[in-house]
Order: structure tokens, then sequence, then C-alpha cells
């Protein structure tokens, strides 16, 4: 069974809110009697996803180095890290059990799948809309954790802080 999470900005223009909702919608309109299951909170170099709206802190992420190209996820006092990959040139990050991910970029740029060390796709992400609130959608192809869960999304959330770096 596949989950599919749409991200839908707060506002247009320097919103430091990203709400997830369950499903893929095309327009804001679609999410105006929803609530969200998850909310991003970015500020400064810290990003934190919370459940709900505003609710409790689920899992952060410092973002790390000059280019913004490496994070440290903390959850529950644990710590893991991810960042760009060079060598493979890919955004990889490690969960809370020892497991390592890849975000590979498709031809385009705003089309990113994870792969597990096995390369078995996990998710993939779009970040195509032509709602300017709705920056993507993110599809579960894979059951998974709550905390990967977390650490997906919050690591969707930093592969624009990569990539931007990057030009």
């Amino acid at each position: 069974m596949i989950n599919t999470f749409t991200y839908v900005k707060d506002s247009i223009l320097f919103s430091k809110k990203t709400y997830i909702y369950l499903g893929q919608m095309e327009s804001t309109s679609q999410t105006s009697d929803l609530d969200p299951v998850w909310s991003i909170h970015t500020h400064d170099r810290e990003i934190t996803i919370c459940t709900g709206r505003n609710g409790q802190i689920v899992m952060s992420a410092m973002i790390e180095g000059t280019t913004r190209n490496q994070a440290q996820f903390v959850y529950q006092g644990k710590i893991t890290n991810g960042g760009f990959d060079g060598t493979k040139s890919t955004w990889a990050f490690v969960d809370y059990d020892g497991q390592r991910y890849d975000w590979v970029a498709s031809m385009m740029q705003n089309c990113w799948k994870l792969e597990n060390a096995d390369r078995k796709v996990i998710a993939q992400y779009i970040g195509l809309s032509r709602d300017m609130r709705v920056k993507g959608t993110l599809a579960l192809q894979a059951k998974v954790s709550e905390t990967l869960i977390a650490l997906i999304h919050l690591s969707a959330k930093l592969l624009k802080y990569s990539e931007t770096s990057r030009r």
C-alpha cells in the first residue's frame, strides 16, 4: 500500500512552516477543511517536525556546514547524520537502526527517489505543482516505522537546501 503526503507552505512568501497532509492534493483549496498530519518548522539552521499544525516536536535537524550540505537529526536524545555524498551524488542519511538511505535525483532535479542499501525504492518525492503553496508530494512505497517517516520528511525538506547550495 502506498501512502502519499502533500507538502503545503503556510504562505507564498517567506514561510517558515510547511504542513504535511495525508493524500495527494493539487491545490491548497483541497486542504482547507483538513488538519495536517505533521508540520515542519524552519528557524535559521534548525528544522523541526511536529505533530499536527503546532503540536509536539517529533524530531529535529540541525543543518551544518558552510554550504548547508550536512545535517544532524535528533530523536528522543538519539543522534544520527545525513548529508550530500559526493562519491555517489546522492543525499544520504543513516536511520536510528544504522541503515543507510540515499535520495537519488532524477534527470529533473525536483524528482527524487529514496533507496535503501539494497537499492529498493522506499519513497519518491516530486516537487512539482501548479499551486505556488503546494511544494510537492511524497509517496511511501514500503511500510516503514513512524521514526523513519519523520526522517524521510525532514530529509526531503533538506534536499532543497542542499540543491540550492550547490548551484
